[in-house]
């Protein structure tokens, strides 16, 4: 009875430790889902585009970087479709989706709507905010 007692201790504070994490939780039907991190201050996406229109190119990758004591972003592009740039964000998140609004350098303003598929990677549409027709959209991992 007592070994039971432990085992049962045990189980409960390592289900506690695994769900204190919050990237992942275990909705109603039991299939982990997976949080838009709270911040995205220090992090760095490496960014593949599948489509673009308007503004925005329609294929290449980029990587941009979040600075950590600022909300200051820059991307390194991959030198064909892309220039290199930065400019202030601003970041929401809710549930397994994410929010930045950037204003870069040049004064653009774009808006990018992130869905995390896992809690490093996921899809992401953007629009042009003066040009409703200017889209792109495409996928993004963490590195």
């Amino acid at each position: 009875m007592k070994a039971t007692g432990y085992f049962i201790l045990l189980f409960l504070t390592m289900s506690l430790m695994s769900c204190s994490s919050g990237t992942n939780v275990i909705s109603n039907d039991g299939v982990a889902a997976v949080s838009a991190p709270g911040t995205l201050a220090g992090k760095t996406y490496r960014v593949t585009v599948g489509s673009g229109s308007g503004v925005f190119a329609s294929t290449g990758t980029f990587t941009v970087g979040f600075l950590s004591a600022q909300p200051i972003y820059t991307t390194q592009w991959d030198g064909v479709n892309f220039r290199d740039s930065w400019g202030m964000y601003i970041y929401s998140s809710s549930g397994d989706s994410g929010t930045v609004k950037v204003e870069d350098s040049s004064g653009k303003n774009a808006i990018y709507s992130f869905t995390f598929n896992t809690a490093i990677s996921g899809t992401y549409v953007a629009t042009e905010t003066a040009d409703v027709n200017s889209r792109q959209s495409g996928t993004f991992t963490e590195q």
